[in-house]
């Protein structure tokens, strides 16, 4: 069946290899990290596979170059080849399976690290990779099987995903105690009163508290912004600043801290959202221990929300 595609002097191993790690990097000097050697072998082992198929694997009208479709389609299927074997030697070898998973670096540090770990602790035989992504690029990296799992927002799941049932939660703010000692519910009025740390561009939420503050004829006292928010945890620490955070951050950043006081936000500043572990159905065909892992996973996140 493979015979006449595997004698073709143009393919192997090698260049399939380095096809991948390309599509990884982004681009082919991306991959070659600044080493002209490696950028022109690179070129060469691609331009060879292009020989072989008979199609355009880069698209060379672009700068940087990128994959062409039928590039990124090869290289979806030369990830598998290479997980499943990868799978297959580590069996043989008795060695802990590789699970690759991708989140924004907040859902990472707060809740899979902790699932991660205990899931270690119960089974072993686990080796974790994580990867810092955003929200598309996610989606793009599970399609393309760079990632196995991915623990994302419930509405960027697309159709051609399977994905857990989700899990709801809320913001809450956490306030440290030198700055107001009251536990109770937090009024629009105090999205003026106390200085905030929040998260730096216009997200949704963050336009969602300026929108409330506008309407009550207020404004936003953000006197901090973070990149994320476990920066906003570590301004919130220094008790110079009050900010607004996944109500789990209470177990995960500030656990023992009695120095932070959660306070809920009134009906009128409630803001839910909702998580999703997501992957591909191909993904835990190839892969059957996959499905233990993500149910695994979804028991320990679970217990965390």
């Amino acid at each position: 069946m493979f015979k006449h595609l595997a004698i073709q002097s143009g393919v192997s191993l090698e260049r399939l290899a380095s096809l991948c790690e390309v599509a990884e990097a982004g681009s082919i000097g991306q991959a070659s990290r600044g080493d002209a050697n490696r950028q022109s072998l690179l070129s060469r082992q691609i331009a060879e596979l292009e020989a072989v198929f008979g199609v355009a694997l880069l698209a060379r009208q672009s700068r940087p170059f990128r994959l062409t479709p039928e590039g990124r389609e090869l290289v979806q299927a030369a990830r598998q080849f290479f997980q499943v074997a990868d799978d297959l030697q580590r069996r043989a070898e008795n060695a802990a399976q590789r699970v690759l998973i991708g989140a924004g670096e907040t859902l990472i540090q707060w809740l899979l690290f902790p699932a991660c770990e205990a899931i270690q602790r119960q089974a072993g035989k686990v080796v974790f990779t994580f990867k810092n992504l955003d929200s598309s690029r996610l989606i793009e990296a599970l399609k393309q099987g760079e990632i196995d799992v991915a623990l994302i927002r419930r509405e960027d799941v697309t159709p051609s995903l399977a994905h857990t049932d989700s899990w709801a939660y809320a913001q809450a703010a956490f306030v440290p105690r030198v700055l107001s000692r009251s536990a109770t519910v937090l009024k629009v009025e105090e999205l003026a009163a106390l200085p905030w740390a929040v998260l730096e561009g216009q997200g949704h939420f963050r336009q969602f508290l300026e929108t409330k503050a506008r309407e009550s004829g207020i404004k936003l006292n953000a006197v901090l912004e973070c990149s994320s928010y476990t920066q906003v945890a570590m301004a919130v620490q220094t008790g110079r600043y009050a900010g607004f955070l996944p109500e789990f951050a209470k177990n995960a950043a500030f656990a023992g801290n009695s120095s932070v006081i959660q306070r809920p936000l009134e009906k009128g500043l409630r803001y839910d959202r909702s998580l999703v572990l997501a992957w591909r159905e191909a993904s835990v065909r190839n892969r059957a221990f996959l499905e233990k892992v993500i149910e695994a996973l979804r028991v320990r996140i679970g217990k965390c929300l």
